[in-house]
């Protein structure tokens, strides 16, 4: 039996990560007994990738061990016509080669999910040994997370949709089987990824000061610190507690594991519940071999047995990177462990949240010493709050910036400390190891419109207060289920949105339910968001859906009641709740609660605080605005900038069966009395003909002061000669603006064609900095190159 590792890092962009992951990586492969395949540089070209792959496949035996791995860039073509959210129709999601940026109309050297996911299933048909890690994301364009300085694994902007589709045709017309394709996952391959989809993956300097991915530390680190001796752990184990280190570093990248997370690591077989750990002696500590790695810490108790006869008990106050330790209690503190002495959970503990203080707020050390759900960072911690001194008293920031109004009374401040505290607890909580439900459960989410569900990603959606959504739980299983949502909004404050049924909802197999929904009349009003007053609207912040699912009920309200409710024979799960819902630290009792499987599902979204701008109507070829949440914390320092495109090459003139052409661009910003202000520019072409190069007269098309963001439009019609003001186009929001200039348009030439729209941010230098990587735009039947470059400011602001 062979153990093979496929090791693939694109450095492209801007990432400086992915050589140092594939060292990281390889280093920890090995110690498991990997021979390692690496592809960097140019041998991580598309071709040198899927040639890789090959070989792969074809050494693989049915006995062996396989990993493949990918550190680089994610990339995403979204058709804007058929898209409504991410993934979903007409989406595709790529990784990116190292030669990527040499595609062409006919040779396009991205590798599609589509394709690595045909390569799996060949694998597994060789080998059911099969684990697939990829540190990436495929979300929209973030240039660099302004608070860790982590630069985003997102390739800049969206593939062109004409040529994902293009490419895709290509593979479907040629070799590529995609009845292969098993759409519930590969049963046979684990998959851990950085990110849930449409969400971003990160790469910083670790705590070695060397740069990598987010995941890949933490998977390497928890790699390396595993004793192979000792009990065979799963690999929802193992992801759950490097989710905890990745959470801990980075608030908002939540990795995750699909397909047979039950497995043993790098096997086939499912590993039972975790219930003991084995135990010895370590001079006058009890060692607890792999307590560490499963998440506990200093306060947790264990009860130390060899065969059924108990020794005593430990509790923990130390831990090194995989064991905790901690004195023997009992008859004979210093009796001889035999080999074979386990130990076993009695009593675990509420993670405390790391709380920084910055200048002014010393004098809160004791009182948040005291707390037992709070410790007082020490220097070099990435803490999750920090207590900011204010005029008007103490105030919380996290990584997002201000979390609450100052408080002027310490007893008010610690209120919100331990709601915070109390929610950050939740959002780890996660099924007892080898205890998951094996459940088929699908959980949607949807925007309501006028009472109707308009679908959207489990992850990654972008909402406003007063919009409505709702949650579906479809139950595929064959026996009830019990379903409970908790709501963990933007300040933190925790919400059962099923109070009419506290216990858990019952979905009878086969059937579904829907959360925003009306039991008796059937309407849909949705459940309506909104922003709460005691949050400063600063900057979108993320709120979470945490999805309860149990095979019994469930009280569920302890938790948003503060713990208050109790009653006898609490199942485990209601224990975890009740402990995350009390101020007490030692709570949960697994020796003495009984065990019920349950999973955790988390539906995430940002919540702007703003009304929802109105949608622009106007549909584009190529769509590469970012998230609305992707910079919102910019400043609105103007800068002055030179938009330039300075040819227009014509591959097809198909489009209006004509020779004459338009070009037309709109640059909208932001004016100093704070309204949108846009400038036009128009070029007209006679005589066009396929395979034109047409210069663009009067470039630059914009020059000019901008404040907050920078957007871009641009439309190829037919020129009929009809003159067209389009600066007189006017609009109250950017999207009336737009949806102006495309209907004048129309009206005049009868069909405007919509080729590009862009959106750029302060963090963006307003388009300079993304521009940088990729300016050449290309469509079905047109490409140009767009740059915007900052100039000195001179003279008065043309948007005074």
């Amino acid at each position: 039996m062979a153990r093979r590792a496929l090791l693939i890092g694109s450095s492209t962009g801007d990432l400086v990560g992915p050589d140092n992951d594939i060292t990281a990586m390889e280093h920890a492969l090995a110690r498991w007994g990997f021979t390692c395949d690496v592809r960097t540089g140019v041998r991580a070209s598309r071709a040198g990738i899927l040639d890789a792959y090959e070989e792969l496949i074809g050494q693989a035996r049915p006995d062996d061990a396989v990993v493949v791995y990918y550190s680089g860039h994610g990339a995403y073509a979204k058709d804007p016509a058929l898209a409504d959210g991410m993934p979903g129709p007409g989406v595709v999601q790529f990784i990116v080669p190292t030669d990527y940026a040499e595609s062409t109309e006919d040779d396009f050297r991205g590798i599609a999910n589509i394709e690595l996911s045909v390569l799996l299933s060949r694998l597994t048909e060789r080998t059911r040994n099969a684990t697939v890690i990829l540190d990436c994301c495929h979300s929209e364009a973030m240039s660099r997370d302004p608070e860790t300085g982590a630069a985003a694994r997102a390739w800049p902007r969206a593939i062109p949709p004409h040529l994902a589709r293009a490419h895709l045709d290509s593979l479907r017309r040629g070799s590529l089987d995609l009845t292969r394709l098993d759409p519930s996952g590969n049963p046979n391959a684990v998959r851990v990824v950085a990110c849930a989809a449409n969400q971003l993956a990160y790469e910083v300097p670790n705590d070695d000061d060397v740069v990598m991915g987010y995941l890949t530390d933490a998977v390497t680190r928890v790699l390396n610190s595993l004793d192979q001796e000792a009990a065979p752990l799963s690999w929802s184990t193992v992801v759950d507690r490097v989710r905890q280190i990745v959470l801990e570093r980075n608030g908002v990248q939540r990795p995750e594991v699909e397909g047979p997370g039950e497995r043993e690591l790098f096997g086939t077989e499912p590993v039972d519940q975790v219930a003991f750990l084995p135990a010895s002696r370590q001079r006058q500590w009890v060692r607890i071999a792999g307590a560490r790695l499963l998440g506990h810490g200093e306060g947790d108790e264990f009860a130390i047995y060899h065969n059924d006869t108990l020794l005593g008990a430990v509790v923990v106050e130390w831990t090194d990177g995989h064991a905790a330790f901690g004195l023997l209690e009992g008859p004979d503190p210093d009796v001889e462990l035999p080999v074979g002495t386990r130990a076993q959970l009695v009593v675990t503990a509420v993670p405390t949240l790391p709380v920084s203080l910055g200048v002014g707020a010393d004098s809160l050390a004791e009182v948040v010493h005291q707390h037992p759900a709070l410790r007082v960072a020490p220097a070099g911690e990435t803490a999750g709050v920090r207590v900011v001194a204010e005029t008007e008293g103490f105030a919380l920031h996290d990584t997002l910036g201000p979390l609450n109004r100052p408080k002027p009374t310490v007893r008010q401040l610690m209120a919100d400390l331990k709601r915070v505290a109390r929610a950050r607890a939740l959002l780890r909580l996660s099924e007892d190891p080898g205890m998951a439900l094996p459940t088929r459960v699908r959980v949607e989410l949807a925007r309501v419109v006028h009472g109707v569900a308009h679908p959207l990603p489990a992850s990654g959606s972008v909402l406003h207060p007063g919009e409505a959504v709702c949650v579906v739980v479809h139950n595929d299983d064959e026996r009830y289920l019990y379903v409970s949502l908790l709501d963990v909004g933007v300040s933190s404050r925790i919400t059962l949105l099923n109070p009419a049924h506290p216990s858990g909802v019952p979905i009878a197999p086969g059937t579904r339910y829907v959360f925003g929904g009306d039991e008796v009349t059937g309407a849909l009003p949705g459940l309506e968001l909104s922003w709460p007053e005691s949050v400063p609207p600063v900057r979108p912040r993320p709120e979470n859906i945490l999805v309860l699912i149990s095979e019994e009920r469930t009280d569920t309200v302890v938790l948003q009641q503060g713990g208050v409710r109790t009653r006898e024979s609490l199942n485990r799960l209601e224990q975890q709740l009740r402990r995350l819902g009390n101020d007490d630290r030692d709570l949960i009792t697994p020796m003495q609660t009984r065990a019920v499987r349950f999973a955790v599902r988390t539906i995430a979204f940002d919540v702007v605080p703003t009304a929802a701008p109105p949608a622009e109507g106007t549909v584009f070829e190529v769509d590469d605005r970012p998230s609305p949440v992707a910079h919102a914390n910019d400043t609105a320092v103007p800068s002055r900038v030179v938009v330039r495109l300075p040819t227009l090459v014509v591959h097809h003139n198909r489009a209006f069966r004509g020779q004459d052409l338009r070009l037309d661009t709109l640059v909208l910003t932001t004016g100093a009395d704070g309204k949108p202000s846009h400038h036009t520019h128009t070029a007209r072409f006679s005589g066009v003909v396929d395979g034109t190069r047409l210069t663009v007269p009067d470039n630059p098309v914009f020059e000019g002061e901008v404040r907050d963001r920078l957007d871009v439009a641009v439309w190829v019609s037919p020129d009929t000669g009809h003159h067209v003001d389009l600066s007189a186009v006017t609009g109250e929001s950017t999207a009336r603006i737009v949806d102006a200039v495309d209907a004048r348009l129309t009206a005049a030439v009868g069909r405007a064609n919509g080729l590009y729209r862009a959106g750029f941010h302060a963090a963006d230098r307003f388009g300079a900095a993304r521009l940088a990587v990729e300016s050449r735009v290309r469509t079905a039947d047109y490409t140009f190159d767009l740059t915007v470059e900052p100039v000195p400011v001179r003279g008065p602001s043309i948007l005074q």
